[in-house]
């Protein structure tokens, strides 16, 4: 459990150092393609969105069927 609330503010960080990437390493604004890595830092971003929800929902079933779990 206490994993999963760390890896929050870990996702959270990879979107920030992300979107800096796509800022600097893109030509255009709207460019999600990387010149350097040539990774698709749009991908990249909604990833970590993704992880982030995924870590909420496991947290909030965790604790919704914690009592169940510490019995069994």
């Amino acid at each position: 459990m206490i994993v999963l609330i760390i890896l929050i503010p870990i996702f959270y960080f990879g979107i920030i150092n992300t979107q800096v990437s796509l800022k600097y390493e893109t030509s255009n604004p709207g460019d999600c393609i990387s010149n350097i890595t040539n990774r698709n830092l749009c991908q990249d971003i909604k990833q970590n969105k993704i992880l982030i929800v995924t870590d909420l929902v496991l947290i909030t079933v965790l604790l919704i069927f914690r009592r169940k779990i510490i019995r069994d």
